[in-house]
């Protein structure tokens, strides 16, 4: 109980970080995929590893853009309060009992932190499985060129993913004794 409490707000306070550092990933894996796909059509269905690679681009651009855009959308959403702005041009236009459509100010907050974390949640499974389905597609690119480039980037991603696990495992505190017990 206490360690979900704990990591709900250690979410809540990187959340910017997490919408900043998502829209650039995304962006990078969606410019990229553009890129290798406009350079596999010249090549043509020559073998399956440029079937594969370009299948697994395809698949990962709607991933990436969704991503993309409902990070910037839910970011953005509670940067400018749409719905203030809205309701606010509303009663600007006479429009009657406009405010049973509207949550109340003090709701707003609450619902907003609830559509982040469901966008959050969407986003993380979304961008994993674009950033996953562009490895492949990078992956049976080069094995198009010789399957040992293909086995070799496979192993640098290994290789740097465990390195950046351990620097992050270094930065953590010690467990004390008696958690390590339980």
């Amino acid at each position: 109980m206490a360690t979900m409490k704990g990591l709900s707000g250690f979410v809540d306070k990187i959340t910017p970080w997490l919408f900043a550092v998502g829209n650039w990933i995304c962006g990078g894996l969606t410019a990229f995929a553009l890129v290798a796909i406009s350079a596999l059509l010249t090549v043509g269905p020559v073998d399956k590893a440029v079937l594969i690679s370009i299948t697994a681009f395809a698949c990962a651009l709607p991933l990436n853009v969704s991503t993309i855009f409902l990070l910037r959308m839910v970011k953005d959403a509670k940067e400018i309060r749409v719905d203030e702005v809205a309701l606010r041009a509303f009663q600007d236009a006479a429009f009657p009992n406009i405010e049973t459509y509207f949550h109340a100010s003090s709701e707003r907050e609450s619902r907003h932190k609830r559509i982040s974390k469901a966008a959050l949640g969407y986003c993380l499974g979304a961008g994993s499985l674009g950033t996953a389905l562009t490895l492949v597609g990078l992956v049976s690119a080069l094995w198009h060129m010789a399957w040992w480039i293909g086995a070799v980037l496979i192993a640098m991603v290994l290789l740097c993913f465990g390195a950046s696990l351990s620097i992050f495992a270094a930065g953590c505190p010690p467990v004390p004794e008696e958690n390590e017990r339980k």
